[in-house]
């Protein structure tokens, strides 16, 4: 009898580290003819802990020697050590206590031992041979072209089957360091079977195994799922060999942007190459592809909401490298009215549909359990590290807006606590998920945040054209253990405008600002509200103008004006109109103004170009003033806005633009009593 298990409730803390690379293999499958080694070395298998476990079930030999370097995934190893479980390790031995952690396959984690170890598997699983000489190994041929076989002879393909059920050996190949394994079937049962086969790199890594989804010669690789129930006996004499990639593989895949239907995805070597990619719906690598010389790739047309998994490898005069795969999901897409709760989600579970990012890491949104009390029984909440300033995004599935239509976006809000002072939220609107969530425009701010009971608010919003688009919540509050919240979030189109405008136009004279339009169409129209801005964003009411339309209705042309007496040097002017039954709406048209330039300010040179981290912009002043130093994006939207103090003569004035994603930008010095400078243009790489 063995494996009398101790009743102790056993919790494994599991931390993976990421790395940058996958296993260059290449794998190809045939029909051999199995061959028994003969007089091969039986090694001295060490007697396992604790009691009730054997030699013949649990045993292994450490320190092997291969007779030959044998070089695995570009390290060379003269030993290694053997498992009666269906594998091999290279490095650090086995020790005798093995408890479970043999006999229980995992290829994405390898044995369950501190030791980083690299694994060779041709069938991993609870096996047991006949006796301690089933297992055996030799060092065939002649230099420099030996081969190292292991073999498992005979072997129970469950611990307590007594009838034996499958042989298989392992081979390695010195001078092209491939790897085969061949099998030969028995007449014992697989009733309980459950094997992993493939090789792996690390313990401590992801991403660093291959998988196959079967034993037979249609097999299927995967490097980022492994197939860890394999239960089926093979075809005897069916080969499976891992040949060593011929050319580099792509390093640093990743989706670059995302929506609903298309993908952008990059990667990085450091050799020239022409790249094979496909998008597949299976963790398998692809049979068929398409080839590109690009390290940069578009996907389109594909379906909201799927998991994907995208597979690139390199192809060049030497060779292909293997593949190198990673899961890509594509967003959600919903219609409206879209409302969400969060009383379905389990905590802290987000919701299916939603999209999180956390660009500067620290913790992430997450739905949580408030009172019990209806109507607030869950919510979704960013709760501060206490180390890092928040940045952290959660993004609504997919939308598709009309242009010019006005929205409403309705939410609820608090905080847990008054410890870690005002919080900041951020709403942007925007069409592709990607690093910073570049180019998204705006759309609400508050940067107070104290409430501790739930508070209702609104906001009307419009997409400039018709398009599918993203709503996205974002914290950015400093560094605190304070958590905000958010509940009850509804989307949903409103009524179109009440009016429509033919123009909207302004003009400074004698230190006043004339602002006037026209509209050639109004229904069910009330008033307009005329606001100003000093930054674009953040608007205020000047004052209210009530229609000109005849119970609300025209169809001519009428004519509107205001005049702000107080006007800034830089002004930004906007309507919002209400209609008779109290809706309000946006009209999209945003008028700037601005004064006369009392001097000339001049930019000579932005440098480095393109730049990392840091953009310096050398400026010409006449005097001595202050203003502010701008980073835009390619549409003109600020993105960085640094007050500054210039004196007379030249100036270095410095942004960090560390956290821009890659593209092109441009830096602007605006002075606060007039003159600004042309914007130079720089790349962020």
């Amino acid at each position: 009898m063995k494996k009398i298990y101790p009743s102790l409730l056993i919790v494994f803390l599991c931390i993976s580290f990421y790395t940058k690379a996958q296993v260059n293999y290449l794998l190809n499958t045939s029909q051999s003819v199995y061959t028994n080694l003969e007089n091969g070395n039986h090694p001295a298998l060490d007697n396992p802990k604790p009691v009730g476990y054997y030699e013949d079930d649990e045993g292994f030999a450490n320190d092997i020697p291969i007779g030959f370097s044998f070089t695995y995934n570009n390290k060379n190893y003269t030993h290694l050590n053997i498992n009666v479980n269906g594998f091999v390790t290279f490095g650090a031995g086995f020790t005798m206590d093995v408890g479970t952690r043999y006999n229980t396959n995992n290829l994405k984690a390898g044995p369950k031992q501190n030791d980083d170890l690299a694994l060779i598997a041709p069938l991993w699983d609870d096996l047991r041979l006949l006796n301690n000489n089933g297992l055996s190994y030799a060092t065939k041929g002649t230099a420099p072209n030996r081969i190292f076989i292991v073999q498992w002879d005979s072997a129970s393909w469950h611990y307590n089957l007594l009838e034996p059920a499958i042989s298989f050996q392992m081979l390695l190949f010195e001078g092209t360091n491939k790897i085969q394994f061949i099998y030969k079937s028995l007449n014992g049962s697989a009733a309980n079977a459950k094997a992993s086969v493939g090789i792996t790199t690390c313990t401590k890594c992801t991403d660093n195994f291959l998988s196959l989804n079967s034993i037979s010669n249609n097999t299927g690789l995967s490097g980022v799922k492994e197939y860890n129930n394999i239960n089926t006996k093979p075809i005897t004499g069916t080969l499976i060999e891992f040949e060593p990639g011929k050319s580099e593989m792509p390093t640093d895949v990743l989706v670059d942007a995302y929506n609903s239907n298309e993908m952008k995805i990059v990667w990085n070597t450091t050799i020239v190459a022409n790249y094979d990619y496909a998008i597949t719906t299976s963790p398998l690598q692809p049979t068929t592809f398409a080839t590109t010389n690009n390290k940069t790739i578009s996907l389109k047309n594909l379906e909201a909401g799927t998991q994907y998994y995208v597979h690139i490898r390199t192809a060049t005069s030497a060779g292909k490298s293997g593949w190198y795969s990673i899961p890509a999901k594509t967003a959600s897409k919903t219609v409206l009215p879209y409302t969400q709760q969060f009383e379905s989600v389990a905590s802290p579970n987000i919701p299916d549909d939603f999209a999180i990012a956390n660009p500067s890491g620290g913790n992430a949104w997450k739905t949580i359990a408030l009172s019990s009390t209806p109507p607030y029984n869950k919510a979704i909440s960013y709760k501060g590290d206490g180390i890092k300033n928040a940045d952290a995004w959660f993004i609504l599935p997919a939308m598709q807006l009309d242009g010019g239509l006005t929205y409403k976006l309705q939410f609820k809000y608090r905080i847990s606590d008054s410890l870690g002072g005002n919080q900041k939220v951020e709403i942007k609107l925007g069409k592709m998920i990607n690093n910073g969530m570049i180019a998204w425009q705006t759309i609400y701010k508050n940067y107070k945040i104290n409430q501790l009971k739930f508070k209702d608010t609104s906001m009307l919003f419009s997409a400039p054209t018709d398009d599918i688009y993203f709503i996205a919540f974002r914290c950015v509050s400093e560094k605190s253990n304070t958590s905000v919240w958010i509940d009850d979030i509804n989307v949903n189109k409103i009524k179109p405008l009440p009016v429509k405008l033919l123009s909207f136009t302004g003009i400074k004279e004698n230190n006043v600002n004339n602002i006037s339009w026209q509209t050639t169409a109004e229904y069910q129209s009330k008033s307009f509200e005329l606001q100003r801005s000093s930054d674009g964003i953040n608007f205020t009411s000047i004052k209210e103008i009530p229609t000109k339309a005849i119970n609300g209705v025209s169809t001519v042309t009428l004519n509107y004006s205001v005049t702000d007496l107080t006007p800034n040097l830089i002004d930004y002017y906007r309507l919002k109109v209400t209609d008779k039954d109290g809706n309000e709406s946006f009209i999209q048209n945003i008028l700037r103004i601005a004064g006369q330039l009392p001097f000339q300010i001049k930019a000579y040179k932005t440098y480095p170009n393109p730049a990392s981290n840091v953009i310096n912009t050398i400026v010409y002043a006449p005097y001595n003033t202050k203003g502010i130093y701008q980073i835009m994006d390619s549409y003109g939207k600020i993105l960085i806005t640094i007050p500054i103090t210039v004196i007379a003569g030249d100036n270095i004035l410095q942004a960090d633009v560390s956290k821009l994603g890659r593209g092109m930008y441009y830096a602007k010095v605006i002075c606060n009593i007039g003159g600004e400078t042309n914007a130079k243009a720089f790349i962020k790489q």
